[in-house]
């Protein structure tokens, strides 16, 4: 496989997991916040190596829409 190819099957994985994961650990209200902090900040992490390594924006994107996502999944003191 080629270098387009490999790109193309990393983008497309990451939009599907990006999505999955964002609405995932906005969506497990009662659970652990570490589990949903992790479920956001893994993917994030990923999209940022990503983005190092290709420079293309879709990475970035991605990046920022689980960033966008923080503060509702960041712990409360009340909680």
């Amino acid at each position: 496989m080629n270098t387009e190819t490999i790109q193309f099957l990393l983008t497309t994985f990451m939009e599907l997991a990006t999505l999955l994961c964002a609405y995932m650990g906005l969506r497990l209200f009662k659970k652990s916040w570490k589990l949903r902090m992790a479920l956001i900040v893994v993917p994030l992490l990923i999209n940022g190596v990503l983005y190092a390594i290709y420079q293309t924006t879709p990475f970035f994107y991605l990046g920022i829409i689980l960033v966008l996502c923080l503060p509702f999944v960041w712990p409360r003191k009340s909680a």
